[in-house]
């Protein structure tokens, strides 16, 4: 019997290939066997059937009619909260380490057009993102190993009149009757009812591509708008300029980048934000660890305690002096002369950084320094590393390499002198 299988296979490598003893791997296994592909079988026992030793069985006499390499993993201690879940990690941990050994990226699965259906409706159910819609891949590169799915097109009725045909053994896991799962009730109540209509697996199948089409134009105009950032600090003005659903996927990729738990709203929030032009300056909290945050042209992630200013007071403070000998602060990082008039100063000096209602001092008057930063495009998360040198009356006399109070006179004169630590 001929099968049309969704991917080329090359018959120089290697594949682990993961088997369960149902209809679906069993044939794949069967399938791939006779066309003298080269493979490792892996069996998993999840523990959740009595007779579930009778898969093990099966798959074993199978292999070792065939001379097929078998490797066996019982999982004993899966938690019945989100068991499919958490169950299909742990394969792939196994299917990774089994990979491993036989120095193969390449590991294939059973998943068919069925399966295909079934993830396609329940990410509808759910919620999810463009490329989610479309289901799964037949090909899928993951952490340096190859995902193959090379029945992903083929209908499970395919698949069993092959084993039928080809007296294929397979054993039924009872558990995929089990209305526990999610997935289960799809299968069992809900595509049946698509499938009276007609056609319907053809044109899940046309869904998936069109979707998968659509999904990987995006991701490349990603793609093509992260490597012409010459940063972590991304140029807000390109950003701006793109398609709503090209901005929306950048959003996505950096959230999952950063393992921050993504929903529909805090994308559509932040690309708000990014558009509102009355407010160059804002930050969104993501998570315990991140922030997103926008200054004026950027915008880029922060670890929250670096925008702690107590952190940033210890850690940044630099040691202030003063005399009237400028040899004396050439260990100094900045040096700054002061002229000024008798009784304009009031020392000790100190530093300090900003606090509402400060005043910077000019020949025309006075502005607020937060109106100063403002104008001047000073960033927020450059604010938090202002050094203030103020007097004892408070009075701002300098501001390195932002602003000099040269309002003081002219009779005297002093030096300050910032050494960093």
């Amino acid at each position: 019997m001929k099968i049309n299988l969704s991917l080329k296979l090359e018959h120089k490598y290697l594949y682990i290939i993961s088997v369960s003893g149902g209809v679906d791997s069993m044939v794949l296994l069967d399938y791939l066997y006779h066309r003298q592909f080269t493979l490792v079988a892996v069996y998993f026992d999840h523990c959740q059937r009595k007779d579930s030793f009778k898969d093990k069985i099966l798959v074993e006499k199978y292999c070792n009619s065939k001379k097929i390499p078998l490797h066996y993993f019982q999982l004993t201690e899966l938690s019945k909260n989100n068991f499919q879940h958490n169950a299909r990690l742990i394969r792939q941990t196994y299917l990774k380490q089994i990979a491993s050994q036989y120095k193969t990226p390449y590991i294939i699965t059973a998943h068919h057009l069925d399966d295909l259906a079934e993830t396609i409706l329940m990410r509808i159910s759910r919620g999810s993102s463009l490329s989610g819609y479309s289901g799964m891949n037949s090909f899928n590169v993951f952490q340096n190993f190859i995902w193959l799915k090379p029945f992903l097109y083929l209908s499970k009725q395919i698949i069993r009149n092959y084993a039928k045909q080809n007296k294929t053994p397979f054993l039924e896991d009872s558990t995929n009757n089990s209305e526990l799962y999610t997935r289960n009730k799809i299968r069992h109540q809900i595509i049946p009812k698509f499938k009276a209509i007609g056609n319907f697996l053809k044109k899940i199948k046309h869904f998936h591509l069109q979707i998968q089409e659509s999904s990987d134009l995006i991701n490349h105009l990603t793609n093509v708008f992260f490597q012409q950032q010459k940063s972590n600090h991304f140029d807000l003005n390109s950003f701006l300029n793109l398609h709503v659903a090209i901005q929306k996927n950048i959003i996505l990729r950096l959230l999952e980048e950063k393992k921050i738990i993504v929903n529909f709203y805090i994308i559509t929030n932040i690309i708000k934000g990014l558009f509102n032009l009355n407010k160059p300056n804002n930050r969104w909290y993501l998570n315990k660890k991140w922030y997103l945050i926008k200054e004026y042209d950027k915008f880029f992630f922060q670890e929250n305690y670096l925008l702690n200013t107590d952190i940033i007071n210890n850690k940044y403070k630099p040691l202030l002096y003063s005399c009237v000998n400028l040899q004396l602060l050439s260990f100094c990082n900045i040096k700054q002369i002061i002229f000024y008039d008798e009784g304009k100063l009031c020392p000790p000096f100190y530093l300090r950084q900003r606090k509402p209602g400060d005043l910077l001092h000019f020949s025309f008057g006075t502005q607020k320094l937060k109106k100063f930063l403002i104008n001047n495009k000073i960033t927020y998360s450059r604010r938090s590393l202002i050094w203030l040198v103020v007097d004892q009356n408070n009075k701002i006399l300098f501001i390195p390499k932002l602003y000099l109070n040269n309002s003081l006179g002219q009779q005297k004169f002093l030096y300050l002198g910032l050494k960093e630590i």
